[in-house]
């Protein structure tokens, strides 16, 4: 989720719009009103690409980020890019939405 993310822009990621599933460790982001980069325009504008906190580094094991998350980072890329096409079909619709306001006081 941390590269389908940062593809698309998705920002204001904390502990209340993350949530993990203690029984098997299933993570699920909630709260998608901040997307297209738009953490940018807060008051105190967002500056990483991604949330990636030391303890869910720590919590990934002896390899960190080293092991299956940076695979699993490299493998989403990659498909990303291959269908790009696709991704921007479906997503060009939400940035020209009229409903959807762009402007800087409606964040932050």
């Amino acid at each position: 989720m941390s590269m389908v993310g940062y593809i698309l822009g998705l920002g204001d990621r904390h502990g209340e719009n993350i949530l993990f599933d203690s029984k098997c460790g299933d993570c699920v982001h909630v709260d998608f009103n901040c997307l297209f980069n738009r953490g940018e325009l807060f008051e105190w504008p967002e500056r990483v690409p991604f949330r990636l906190t030391h303890n869910m580094v720590d919590a990934m094991g002896p390899l960190k980020i080293e092991g299956p998350f940076r695979r699993a980072c490299e493998i989403t890329m990659r498909v990303l890019r291959q269908q790009s096409s696709t991704l921007l079909s479906v997503l060009t619709p939400f940035v020209y939405d009229p409903l959807v306001s762009w402007n800087k006081k409606s964040y932050g």
